[in-house]
């Protein structure tokens, strides 16, 4: 009879500590999961940058209106040449005298032609400038010419040296065809002259030939 109450008591004991042990249980899963959670959200991270795109950034437009290499004498003598006049749209830039100068000419807004003289690199007028001797048909011409032109310099430049890589030494308005173009001359690595006209409204390149005059 008392063997029989303790077992029974052992019973009771057992059946009372049940819910305990699960309660822990339970408790236990609780903690887990939430470390699990704290290592499967980890926080959130700014957005990488290459170097490049670091370094870029804003700066691409200026680089992109930049002159390139072997365009950028010619594009500062215009600057300069025009600066010197005062106003007007620069219609021709060639280099001079074995490429020691540059010869500009400049249009004003009568029409009439400045011609500027510039140094190599483009930054100092050596002479000018001197209004050339135009008469009415020469005014149309020039009129004619500044009215079909929505590509300036820089971007006649720009398309010449992206069709032939080289020294640009050359660059004028021209009628060609009954179409106002630039025409310009780019000096290759190898020494070949490249002639190459672009459509002065649309910028579309509509000849590039090699310039085999001696």
């Amino acid at each position: 009879m008392q063997t029989t109450k303790k077992t029974t008591a052992r019973r009771i004991a057992l059946v009372t500590a049940l819910p305990l042990v699960g309660a822990l249980a339970l408790a236990g899963c609780a903690t887990d999961d939430d470390d699990r959670d704290d290592v499967a959200a980890p926080a959130a991270s700014a957005p990488s940058v290459s170097a490049t795109e670091g370094a870029t950034g804003d700066d691409d437009t200026t680089t992109d209106a930049a002159a390139a290499p072997g365009e950028d004498a010619l594009v500062a003598a215009a600057a300069t040449a025009r600066k010197a006049v005062g106003s007007g749209t620069v219609t021709s830039v060639e280099q001079e005298a074995g490429g020691t100068s540059w010869e500009v000419i400049v249009v004003t807004s009568d029409g009439a032609e400045q011609e500027v003289h510039v140094d190599a690199d483009g930054e100092r007028t050596t002479a000018g400038p001197t209004e050339e001797t135009a008469d009415a048909d020469d005014v149309a011409e020039n009129e004619r010419f500044v009215g079909a032109a929505d590509l300036s310099v820089a971007q006649a430049a720009s398309t010449l040296t992206k069709t032939v890589r080289g020294t640009v030494t050359e660059l004028g308005l021209d009628d060609h065809a009954g179409t106002v173009v630039w025409e310009g001359d780019v000096l290759d690595g190898s020494g070949t002259t490249h002639s190459i006209r672009i459509d002065a409204g649309s910028g579309k390149v509509v000849t590039n030939t090699v310039d085999t005059d001696d």
